[in-house]
């Protein structure tokens, strides 16, 4: 993996690594040569490996996956790519990353300061510098200089992200999800009103015929803003014209088939129930609760059995007005608190507690992976 990663951001003249589109077990890039579009800009997807690697290091804590290729060493190259793939624009005394396709694949063939890809590779960059303490792979300034000074497109009349620089509002049709997913799974920092404005704005413009994991993204979205009736219709959008009988698998169009048992459009489903109705978020220091209190269409109550952070593992159960939170296990490794409003506390083998629906309960390590 560490070879071709290499090699292939050396090939497009970049450090670090560079992941491809499509890989087998080599690493080597196998993208179909029907859409070199793909294999050529694609490359959010170095980012978006650093984001999963980022959950698996706030889910586990693995500080021996950290120390090896797999970990550390993947976390600090795919940095690297990114800081070498940043470029400095002295009118807007800012950096910018150029050339790239962003998620929605009907932007080709390729588009300049793509809002998501820009966002993933800060991350990518931050990740690197936050579990430098384990890996002991210090980041430079310079990187963390790209990392907090990337040009996010952005519509102050509006108050709205752009996809990518010189997107139109009014007259651009997309594929599928890319802005919204700034405010999940990225959890990106933006106000209540600007995230509305992606949702409303982004579903305006979504094209009928995308792929079923848009709306799943969307029910999220709206869930969490408290617009329960639009998250339903969403939530319902997202499965009810791509499930096909007689095994209910998803499909990744809602005509003409498309790819049979589509597992994205039945994992954004799934991240629909855990996230959006769940109201689960997993930080990188923390673990955070807040259901809204309402549940799907016909539902009286949602129980989500072996939920695992830090070697614990919870139960939660969300009844409409309270939810109630039970561990069942804990690892002796991790001391863990939970914190609601003013109140904390250590949590203990069989503890059970109870809070009306829209309480933030948080949960972190007493002790936080790095200082």
């Amino acid at each position: 993996m560490r070879e071709s990663a290499a090699d292939n951001a050396r090939l497009f003249g970049y450090e670090g690594w560079r992941f491809p589109w499509e890989s087998a077990r080599t690493g080597v890039d196998v993208t179909p040569d029907i859409c070199p579009q793909v294999r050529l800009y694609q490359m959010h997807i170095t980012g978006d490996i650093a984001f999963a690697a980022r959950q698996y290091v706030a889910a586990t804590g693995d500080q021996k996956w950290l120390l090896s290729e797999l970990g550390g060493d993947l976390i600090y190259e795919t940095a690297r790519f990114w800081s070498s793939r940043a470029v400095y624009n002295d009118e807007k005394s800012q950096y910018e990353i150029l050339n790239v396709m962003p998620p929605d694949e009907d932007a080709e063939p390729y588009k300049n300061n793509s809002v998501f890809t820009n966002a993933v590779a800060s991350l990518s960059i931050d990740l690197a510098d936050r579990v430098s303490c384990i890996t002991k792979k210090t980041v430079p300034k310079a990187w963390l200089d790209i990392a907090s000074n990337l040009y996010f497109p952005f519509d102050e009349a509006s108050q709205t992200h752009l996809e990518y620089e010189g997107f139109d509002l009014k007259n651009t049709t997309i594929k599928q999800a890319d802005v919204v997913l700034l405010g999940f799974p990225l959890q990106w920092p933006m106000s209540a009103e600007v995230r509305q404005n992606d949702l409303l704005t982004y579903e305006r413009l979504t094209r009928a015929t995308g792929p079923a994991m848009t709306w799943s993204m969307h029910a999220i979205g709206f869930l969490e803003l408290g617009n329960f009736e639009k998250a339903e219709e969403l939530f319902r959008r997202s499965y009810q014209t791509y499930v096909r009988p007689p095994f209910n698998v998803w499909t990744e169009v809602q005509k003409n088939v498309g790819a049979v048992n589509f597992i994205t459009g039945a994992g954004g489903f799934l991240q629909a129930v855990l996230f959006g109705y769940g109201g689960i978020r997993l930080k990188l220091n923390h673990l955070e609760v807040m259901p809204r209190g309402h549940l799907p269409n016909q539902a009286t109550k949602l129980i989500f059995h072996g939920l695992k952070y830090l070697g614990a593992t919870l139960d939660l159960a969300i009844d409409g007005s309270m939810y109630h939170l039970t561990v069942q296990e804990l690892n002796a490794s991790y001391s863990l608190v939970y914190e609601h409003g003013k109140h904390q506390g250590s949590l203990k083998l069989n503890d059970s507690l109870s809070f009306p629906t829209d309480t933030r309960l948080i949960i972190h390590p007493a002790t936080p992976l790095c200082r």
